[in-house]
């Protein structure tokens, strides 16, 4: 069958666009007559890879760069998409790390193998990583050297300021100063050097007859050396023979010692004997406290009432005045109180001095001041608050007021105790 012209055009025409677009793809990286697997790698940034630019494993080229596109979920990353040699099987874990293929800045894509059992299959997203660009490498390598060099800056500028305050007037005359101080006393070593050397020499046979001693105290150690061994002998000898005494007796008298001791306080626990009585019997602590109370009592009226118990007179010259611890009633008229203190100064009433006393009134007279604490008809209670500072005020003393005015204290007590 004969063609014709027009159809062996149009199979040229056909084939001539077939080679076209084939050329094309070939071109782009996608060969239609050999197994091609494809990757994606998702990047935050690419540092200017285009498509076509190189996939290359070990320095050699596997495949291209199929696509660039932004990634659907709006985040701004980069989705890579790269043609591989159908026959390299790319491990899992493994990284496509975009690199500088050359010094005019072309990118391409290094596969750094990850050994894995596991491998990648076509259209699985493979994890990727940029290499840092030559401003970044040179920032890295220079921000080093400008640290050191502003350290550097700052230890001259220290080193200039110190120099500038060394070198001024004053301080160059101090160092002056030292220098001649450091003269004289290499002098004054120099000269005690000397004064050792004459010293040594004149005392040259002083010191041969001390070392000559000194030989023969060393020689005589030597020499008694066996009689030292002896002694030391006869120590571990006596050391010996005490570890070899019998302990028993010793262990048996403290046994003893403590029986005796248990026994001595299970009665005073108990109620036998004098001194377990003592101990235990309530009754008898009871009157002791008794007894006690008593007596102090009897101490305050022998106090308060001398004369009711000696008599320093052969003759009755007058009124004596006796009183009870109870007091009169009926007395309204005076007012007994506690002076605690007299001084020259002025001591504040909210001081600490005056804690725990109660209301602490201030009394003037005579350029001094005199404080003042309790109030009460009954002499008794105003002398049991005298007795409970005077720790505190040695010279604690009780006053009389009569009618607002200070009256002795005697004739409050004759006109209370009539």
């Amino acid at each position: 069958m004969k063609l014709s012209k027009y159809t062996k055009l149009g199979i040229l025409i056909v084939f001539s666009v077939s080679v076209f677009i084939w050329g094309l793809s070939y071109l782009k990286g996608h060969d239609f007559f050999k197994n091609t697997s494809y990757y994606h790698i998702i990047y935050e940034r690419i540092g200017g890879l285009v498509e076509s630019d190189a996939v290359i494993l070990n320095g050699y080229q596997v495949g291209q760069v199929k696509s660039v596109r932004f990634a659907d979920d709006a985040s701004g990353n980069l989705v890579v998409t790269i043609s591989v040699d159908g026959e390299i099987k790319i491990p899992v874990n493994s990284v496509a790390r975009i690199v500088s293929s050359d010094i005019m800045g072309t990118k391409s894509v290094k596969l750094i193998y990850n050994p894995n059992e596991e491998i990648y299959r076509t259209n699985d997203t493979i994890p990727g990583a940029v290499e840092s660009d030559l401003k970044e490498q040179v920032s890295m390598q220079v921000l080093p050297l400008k640290s050191k060099a502003e350290q550097l800056l700052a230890t001259i500028d220290s080193a200039i300021t110190i120099l500038t305050v060394i070198f001024n007037e004053d301080a160059r005359d101090n160092l002056s100063e030292s220098f001649e101080n450091i003269n004289r006393t290499i002098a004054n070593i120099e000269e005690t050097s000397a004064d050792l050397k004459d010293l040594i020499n004149s005392e040259s046979s002083n010191i041969s007859s001390i070392v000559d001693n000194l030989n023969s105290v060393s020689r005589a150690f030597k020499s008694k050396s066996e009689d030292f061994e002896k002694i030391i002998t006869n120590l571990s000898a006596i050391s010996d023979s005490l570890s070899s005494l019998p302990y028993s007796p010793l262990v048996e008298s403290i046994s003893g010692i403590t029986s005796q001791m248990g026994e001595v306080l299970t009665k005073l626990n108990s109620n036998e004997g004098t001194a377990g009585r003592l101990i235990n019997d309530e009754q008898l602590y009871a009157n002791l406290l008794e007894m006690t109370t008593d007596l102090d009592n009897l101490l305050k009226d022998i106090r308060l009432n001398p004369k009711r118990y000696v008599s320093f007179s052969a003759f009755d010259l007058g009124k004596e005045v006796y009183f009870t611890s109870s007091g009169p009633v009926d007395n309204k008229e005076i007012v007994f109180r506690v002076n605690l203190i007299s001084t020259p100064n002025r001591i504040p009433l909210d001081s600490e001095l005056f804690q725990g006393l109660g209301e602490v009134e201030e009394y003037s007279a005579s350029g001094a001041y005199s404080y003042l604490t309790g109030s009460s008809n009954n002499y008794l209670e105003i002398s049991e608050l005298r007795d409970s500072v005077i720790s505190n005020f040695p010279d604690a003393t009780i006053i009389a007021f009569r009618n607002g005015k200070m009256i002795k204290l005697d004739r409050a007590l004759k006109k209370i105790y009539k």
